[in-house]
């Protein structure tokens, strides 16, 4: 029996929001993501520990074949594990029934803070340890587009298209001849995707037209040869988002001096920005420690 399961992080490049309702999104999968091992014990209890980089991050202990939680070091991560645990037993009926006592453990290959998917990769490794469908699993628990299960197992970067029930992901081919001019860099402002969604879909403004601008937009990225061309389609994105949000784009806010793009990844306000540049390495790195940005992956570092 299979007892180790590895899911993939993620990024997403264009669509954030519209693809809730049928835009087609460019998402990148990672180089890092989770695994979640899974061994007997004689406990008659589940025993789950989270590892993060800088160490246990996370315990408890359920009983079997209840759920109950006994012990945890964080109540309201216990009851989302226990959510999350709860729903796949409604595909796999007979998932943790039998069991004289299980140890379950994670390891996450980056900072929980980070936005790269904690949640999504775990739900991908408990459906698969379940033998369950990872995106029924996701709509019923987190909720989201599933352009983050698509990445999870991606060997690559994937356009997702979601419309109604039925999604369309293609792995497509983004070596873009300027990845060396790509940088990820982080913001500091952990995002709550559920909350974030919540509030798009209760504030939002767009029409269809938005929808197909954004899809455009996606089919042409992977096209482009030319940085400037890149720079004006993610700006474009930017401006079209802008409007949909009714909120200031990232870089007035935050990188109002700077020259080159700067794009919102995922939920706006927080987490991780995509950003161009024309210098070096060096000078690049300096600058946005300057403006107090310390974290910072080079794109062919991050993306698988």
């Amino acid at each position: 029996m299979k007892n180790k399961w590895f899911a993939n992080g993620k990024l997403l490049i264009t669509g954030e929001y519209l693809v809730l309702h049928g835009a087609e999104a460019l998402a990148v999968p990672l180089k890092y993501g989770q695994s979640l091992t899974v061994q007997k014990n004689k406990s008659g209890l589940l025993q789950w520990q989270a590892n993060a980089p800088g160490g246990l991050w996370f315990t408890a202990v359920f009983k079997l074949p209840s759920l109950e939680v006994l012990e945890t070091s964080d109540s309201d991560m216990s009851e989302q594990l226990r959510s999350l645990l709860l729903n796949v037993k409604k595909q796999a009926e007979n998932f943790l029934t039998n069991e004289q006592g299980l140890t379950a453990t994670t390891n996450l290959d980056f900072d929980p803070d980070y936005g790269f998917g904690s949640s999504s990769t775990l739900v991908y490794c408990v459906a698969r340890w379940a033998k369950a469908d990872p995106y029924v699993l996701q709509q019923e628990t987190f909720g989201g587009s599933g352009y983050d299960i698509a990445c999870a197992d991606a060997d690559g970067p994937v356009t997702f298209q979601r419309t109604g029930n039925n999604r369309k992901v293609s792995r497509i081919d983004f070596s873009t001849l300027f990845k060396d001019q790509l940088y990820f860099v982080y913001l500091g402002r952990k995002q709550q995707t559920a909350g974030s969604i919540k509030s798009f879909q209760k504030e939002a403004v767009f029409e269809k037209a938005d929808i197909q601008k954004i899809t455009d937009i996606t089919r042409e990225i992977p096209k482009t040869k030319k940085l400037e061309d890149f720079e004006a389609l993610l700006n474009e994105h930017e401006q079209i988002m802008s409007s949909v949000l009714r909120q200031p784009v990232v870089k007035e806010l935050y990188f109002s001096e700077y020259q080159g793009a700067v794009k919102s990844l995922g939920a706006w306000g927080g987490d991780f920005v995509l950003v161009t540049s024309r210098m070096s390495r060096e000078e690049f790195i300096r600058q946005m420690h300057n403006q107090g940005f310390d974290i910072i992956y080079p794109f062919a570092g991050l993306v698988l």
